[in-house]
């Protein structure tokens, strides 16, 4: 990292920046905020700060951006897929979405922190992002549903509930497509006609949760590692703006 460049010098006096420590109450949207910083100069800030134990605010932890940007080969000009915030498993997920072929906008692989905790104690979902658990949930499903419109039906509503009431976004992602459900071939005694009415239904009592039926399982967990990238950043600008 050079701190002479005129990329530093500009950062370093929009945000008032006489050491690097102070960069911790900055974040990474902050950085693409100011003029003419983009992702390279972002990574290779994020792994001068690394160096010394410091991580941009609501970013990952230092370990995380040496891991990811440090390279054998040196060269840390090089803009490579980088995830800046963990994602949270819930323990109770027997088949977790593994994140592992997440691409970025240059098609570069991802590398994408997760940790597990029981989310389910506190009547929580089971995807988030690390430090927005009340913020964001994730619920997955999928040959699951039908039981959970029936033999788990008033629980599973309880769940949706809570979710809407506390969170600023909730998604349920389903692994098979719509059509898929509106055949009557179902077990726990869920006709298509039934769970489609039901899902209807919790959509306008529930607006918070949104309803994503997605192709394949592959396809449900592109969605929702998308839906909480673009919650990431979209908090991390409305808190730069003071929104």
């Amino acid at each position: 990292m050079n701190l002479k460049s005129i990329t530093y010098r500009r950062a370093a006096e929009t945000f008032r920046i006489t050491q690097p420590d102070h960069w911790r109450r900055i974040s990474a949207a902050d950085v693409l905020a100011v003029d003419k910083c983009g992702k390279k100069f972002l990574n290779q800030l994020r792994l001068y700060l690394a160096h010394r134990g410091i991580n941009l605010r609501g970013d990952n932890p230092p370990s995380y951006w040496l891991d990811t940007l440090d390279r054998p080969s040196g060269d840390n000009n090089q803009v490579i897929g980088v995830c800046p915030f963990t994602v949270v498993i819930d323990t109770n997920e027997t088949f977790p979405f593994p994140f592992d072929s997440i691409l970025d906008r240059e098609g570069n692989p991802v590398s994408v922190p997760v940790v597990r905790r029981p989310l389910y104690t506190a009547g929580l979902a089971d995807y988030t992002i690390n430090g927005m658990e009340c913020d964001i949930q994730l619920e997955r499903k999928g040959d699951d549903l039908p039981s959970s419109l029936t033999e788990r039906r008033e629980n599973f509503e309880d769940e949706i509930r809570r979710l809407s009431e506390m969170c600023e976004f909730a998604a349920v992602i389903v692994e098979h497509p719509w059509r898929y459900f509106l055949e009557n071939q179902h077990d726990h005694g869920a006709s298509g006609k039934s769970i489609s009415r039901t899902v209807i239904a919790w959509q306008i009592a529930y607006p918070q949760v949104h309803w994503w039926f997605c192709e394949s399982r592959y396809q449900a967990e592109q969605v929702a590692f998308r839906l909480m990238e673009r919650f990431f950043w979209m908090k991390m600008r409305s808190e730069r703006d003071g929104d």
